[in-house]
């Protein structure tokens, strides 16, 4: 989000931004020439819901496009959308992970809400094959038209050179994300009691709501000494560069971020089989999901082979900067927009001013 607003603004588009105040997004937003608007947003279901469904009909009508990120975003920004029939704005929606992964008695709802939705957006971007072939299997048949733009990273933000968090002399494993079901923190604290490398530590880079059980769980399972909770950073880069092993233990995704940004600082990984983790190829070890067994019989071995982790590390650097930075996947968004009808700055074709909505 960071990234395209930059380079949308950049190139003459009035941005706007309307997302949640709690994060670090809209200061960024404001300082790089972008507006906010605040939209508060909760991930589950909540009666604020329909408060930011109003707010989101009122600016969508000022905007001459719209793109609404993520699946709480969407079924929002989609149905105030729909509200305004045929007045409304061309529109594109990246979920970054389908709503119906989730699993349990909700996946039926977001599935028929995705269906019912579908059709509301000029596009629909899924940021891997994968997740393209998942919503086309459940959206069918109207799932056909699905766009496939992969995530990108920076790899000048995100290389091997650069600082390095403090870390103890012990093997260290790292793990970035929420902690919230769809990462998994869980699996990785149940795949460290298992790992037989002595006195291997597990770093847990970010927060959420499920901080409290997993502090439980590693006092539970007799590995709190070694479990670091260090809560979110706003740049994950050094810790990244301090792993001897970076897992990404995820329950299901699109393509998560993180991969790509331990890939481009040359960590050997450990990635669960989820959509996009095939960016990583033969450039790092997948393993099943939901199975700490085979998470952590992974981690000992790369821990106990220091050569293949500096070849897996060297591997994924250059697969990487080949093949997802963040600039192609900024570029093939902007060109989106253009198809769509809305130009920057002295080529804007619509009758509208060219302000994009991105929530």
């Amino acid at each position: 989000m960071r990234e395209l607003t930059r380079a949308a603004v950049a190139i003459g588009y009035d941005v706007t931004v309307a997302c949640p105040g709690n994060g670090h997004l809209a200061g960024w937003a404001t300082e790089h020439g972008a507006h906010w608007e605040p939209i508060e947003m909760r991930r589950s279901p909540h009666p604020s819901d329909i408060q930011a469904l109003v707010r989101l009909r009122e600016l969508i009508r000022e905007h001459a496009l719209v793109h609404l990120h993520s699946s709480k975003a969407g079924a929002i920004g989609r149905l105030a959308l729909a509200s305004l029939g045929r007045h409304r704005p061309p529109s594109v929606f990246t979920p970054h992970g389908w709503s119906w992964l989730v699993g349990g008695w909700q996946a039926p709802i977001y599935r028929l809400v995705e269906r019912a939705l579908l059709p509301v957006t000029s596009a629909v971007v899924a940021v891997s094959d994968e997740e393209r072939a998942c919503g086309q299997a459940t959206l069918a048949p109207n799932g056909h038209g699905i766009l496939v733009n992969p995530n990108g990273v920076d790899p000048v933000r995100f290389q091997p050179e650069g600082p390095r968090a403090a870390r103890s002399d012990d093997p260290l494993v790292v793990s970035v994300g929420r902690l919230a079901p769809a990462r998994a923190p869980d699996i990785a604290v149940e795949a460290l009691a298992i790992m037989r490398t002595p006195s291997v530590r597990l770093r847990l880079v970010g927060d959420g709501p499920d901080r409290t059980r997993i502090q439980r769980q590693a006092a539970s399972l007799g590995v709190a000494d070694r479990v670091e909770l260090v809560g979110f950073r706003p740049d994950t880069a050094p810790d990244l560069r301090a792993a001897d092993v970076v897992i990404v233990p995820s329950r299901y995704d699109g393509m998560a971020l993180v991969t790509l940004e331990a890939m481009a600082c040359g960590a050997a990984i450990v990635a669960t089989s989820v959509s996009g983790t095939s960016c990583l190829a033969d450039a790092g070890v997948i393993v099943p999901p939901e199975d700490p067994n085979r998470l952590a019989a992974a981690v000992d071995i790369l821990l106990a082979e220091p050569g293949e982790r500096h070849r897996l590390g060297s591997a994924a650097r250059i697969r990487v900067v080949d093949q997802y930075s963040l600039k192609r996947s900024v570029e093939h968004t902007l060109a989106l927009w253009q198809e769509l009808g809305v130009m920057p700055a002295d080529n804007r074709r619509a009758e509208l001013p060219a302000r994009f909505l991105a929530g």
